[in-house]
């Protein structure tokens, strides 16, 4: 009987497995307060910056409002990530004050 509860244990965690598998890409949008983001110049600036870190989507990224909508992938980065990069480069992103980085 052991035997026999031991198979059918066996047999449900493996079709669990199997149809669940492991994700791979995680996709999902967030927006960003980016107030001082006002011209093309400053767009293109933050976009640039944000082109460089696998798993965001700046194709479709969207400025509107002092705003910045954008897709990236949670199974590489966070939030925090796309936030921090903007910072960096000194522009204001949500609670986090822009800060350029400093030359060597």
């Amino acid at each position: 009987m052991k035997h026999a509860s031991a198979i059918a244990l066996s047999a449900i965690v493996l079709a669990a497995a199997a149809t669940t598998g492991c994700r791979q890409r995680d996709i999902r949008t967030t927006v960003i307060r980016v107030p001082q983001a006002t011209s093309e110049v400053d767009r293109s600036a933050i976009k640039a910056e944000l082109a460089k870190i696998d798993g965001i989507d700046v194709e479709h990224a969207v400025f509107t409002n002092g705003t910045l909508t954008i897709d990236y992938d949670s199974m590489k980065l966070g939030i925090k990530n796309i936030e921090h990069a903007i910072k960096d480069i000194g522009y204001d992103a949500n609670d986090f004050k822009g800060e350029p980085k400093k030359s060597k």
